[in-house]
This record gives C-alpha cells, structure tokens and sequence, in this order.
C-alpha cells in the first residue's frame, strides 16, 4: 500500500513538474523583428505594474535586466520591454502573460487631381471640388505618422502636436521626415486637404527615416483612446509584418468609437498579409492612378476595402511653411479616405464607426477600377454640395 500511495505522490509531483516546465505563453514572431524587444500581453484583469516590476526583481536575481519600453492600458493590457533569452522564458511562465510578440518595424507607406475626383462619379475631371458638409469642422483627425510641420501655412492654427512615442527630439516644427507633413496636409490642408476645416493632431510613431516599431503604434492609438478628443478619426498611412497585438489594439480603438483608416501597402502585395491592413475593424485604402486604374504598386486582395487617389498627389512639404511636393502611394491614398471621412463626421458628429465606414463604402463609384485584383471594386467618393 505504501508503494502505491508512494508512487501516486511521485506521479503527481512528477505531472506537476512536466506542467509547470510546458506552461509557456504563446510566443509570434514577426518579419522585421526588432532584435530583443518583445510586446507583452497579459490578461485583462491584472495589474501591469505590479506583474512588471515582479518579473523585474525576478529577472535581476538571475542576472538579467528587463528593461520596459512603453505601457499600454487603454486599448490592451500591455508592455514593450527588451528581454534578453532567460528573461523571455522568465516572462512567458508567468500565469498572467498571454502571449508574446516579437516587437517589429514599420513603415511608412509613401490640385490636386485627387481632390477633383473624389466628388465627381465619372472622368474626365471638371477642375473643382465642392463636397458637402462644412469641411470637417469640429472633427479632430489623429495622424500616426512621423510627425506634422504644425506651422505650414495649409494648417492655419489647426494643427496640433498630441503625442511622440519616439524616443529623440526633433526640433520645434515637429517633423524630420516630411511623410506625415504631407498625409496631414491630404486631410485638412486649406488648399489641399479633403476636409480643409478639421483639426489635424500629430501622433509620432514613426522616425526620421520614416520607420518605427510596432509597440510605438500601438502606444499611439492606445493614446488616442486615452486622450483623443472627440468626435476623432485616426490615419494610419503606415504598415509592416501581421501581428495579433496590433490587430487586437486596432479592434478595441474601434470599439471606443474612433473610426481607423489604414494603408494598404505599396508592395504590389496580399494585404491581408500585414497589420494594420489586414484588420476587419480598420478601413483598408488601396491607391489609384488618375485614369482610375489600380496603381502598379498598391496592395490587393480581399482585407483591401476600396481605391483611392495615390498617384502624384501634392501636398505640404516638410521643408518649409509654404513649400510644397508630389508623392504617391498608399500613403497619399489613405489621407483621402480619412479626409472624407471627417467631412461626414462633420456633417453628423454622432455617427458610429460602422455607419461612418458603411456611408463611405456605399457612396464609393463602383467598376472604375477595372482589375482590383481581388479588392471590391470601389473608387472613394464625396457627395457634391
């Protein structure tokens, strides 16, 4: 009888072991990790800070350093922390922690003719743009980019700087890299913009050379959800490698009311290979020439969820307060849709996000693309005044 009992003991003791040693939080890798950061989520009901600075303590009695990056606690209970191997192994073992994602780059996915299109149904173009509504006014659209020139003459005084997750100064005109200059000046410029009487906000998620790291975009929309003054609209002219936290961020913002619009990538790609794009609860933008075919280097597929211009698009410049340049690419492309969307915000500052994106999606021109390449064929439109 002994020998049983002793070597049931043995069995459980033996059971309990094998179950603690494969206990692991799930761990994703990411295309483009960044080398030892990781994101960290834990369950909704825990506390961060008390479960971070334990595993601080306890990474530190075993000769490592756990260093956390960013916090997230609005959108996803969450930290960005760099864990060197055994620190990795110490945070996926504990109970609290669900998953763990490589931390990863992105970037930025880089009349004017575009306006002239967005109002009028077929080509050619009139040379005018007179949408409805009264241009946005009162709408606060939030510019995940790599900053705004707040000064440039397009924005009067109604640009912004709301928040920086970079890690370095940039100088007083809030923008080293130009791309976000020009996505903000697309959406509420007074020349150039879709809807010339929003406000614009910097959120700084990306750097100078036009790249950032996933856990910084998420910083910036958990910010938005923190902060953001309503009624708000975030532009996402940015993507990278597909990632659950991302996507999990992305979904509860929308579930905060704040209506997100997104780049489908300049690959020639899957979108639904990438986050943002590949969200269900994001408005996915693919970029359209000035015949209205598909630009040769816009993403497709099925997580795209219309065309809009992208090609030569003029806007602000970075460089100086009256300067001004063309680019194209998604980027130019997803500015048009969140200006749009701002001007019917305006119209109705009540709208939920899913009757903000079904009016964008049903008022779009339909077969003007021709081969969208498994994307619906729908081309941005604004109803005329």
């Amino acid at each position: 009888m002994m020998q049983q009992i002793l070597v049931f003991v043995i069995l459980v003791v033996t059971l309990q072991m094998v179950a603690g040693r494969a206990r692991l939080a799930p761990l994703y890798k990411s295309e483009d990790a960044i080398k030892g950061d990781y994101i960290v989520v834990l369950k909704n009901d825990v506390d961060q800070d008390a479960i971070s600075d334990s595993l601080i303590r306890t990474a530190r009695t075993q000769g490592e350093t756990l260093i956390v990056r960013k916090r997230l606690r609005k959108l996803i209970n969450a930290f960005v922390a760099n864990l060197p191997a055994r620190a990795l192994r110490l945070v996926r073992s504990h109970e609290a922690v669900r998953y763990v994602e490589q931390d990863s780059l992105v970037y930025a996915d880089t009349t004017t003719w575009g306006l002239d299109r967005l109002d009028q149904r077929d080509l050619p173009l009139d040379d005018s743009y007179m949408p409805v509504g009264d241009g946005g006014a009162g709408v606060n659209v939030y510019v995940l980019d790599t900053g705004i020139r707040t000064t440039h003459e397009e924005f009067e005084d109604r640009a912004f700087i709301a928040y920086d997750a970079m890690q370095y100064a940039i100088g007083a005109d809030g923008d080293c890299q130009g791309h976000g200059t020009h996505c903000a000046s697309t959406i509420g410029g007074k020349v150039y913009g879709v809807a010339p009487k929003a406000h614009v906000h910097s959120v700084r998620v990306l750097g100078c050379s036009g790249s950032g790291s996933k856990g910084g975009v998420m910083a910036g929309m958990d910010w938005v959800a923190e902060n953001g003054e309503r009624p708000a609209i975030v532009s996402m002219s940015l993507g990278g490698s597909g990632s659950y936290a991302e996507d999990e961020v992305l979904t509860n913002l929308d579930a905060s009311g704040v209506l997100v619009v997104v780049a489908a990538g300049n690959s020639d790609y899957e979108a639904c290979r990438r986050s943002p794009a590949r969200s269900r609860e994001a408005l996915t933008v693919g970029a359209s020439e000035i015949d209205d075919a598909r630009a040769y280097f816009s993403n497709w597929g099925g997580c795209v969820d219309l065309f809009a211009p992208g090609r030569y698009i003029t806007a602000a410049s970075w460089l100086g307060d009256d300067l001004y340049r063309s680019i194209s690419g998604t980027s130019m492309a997803t500015p048009h849709v969140a200006g749009v969307a701002a001007v019917h915000l305006g119209v109705n500052p009540n709208y939920s996000t899913r009757e903000l994106r079904d009016i964008i999606m049903n008022s779009a021109a339909r077969n003007k693309i021709g081969d969208p390449h498994g994307a619906p064929d729908l081309l941005l439109q604004i109803p005329r005044a």
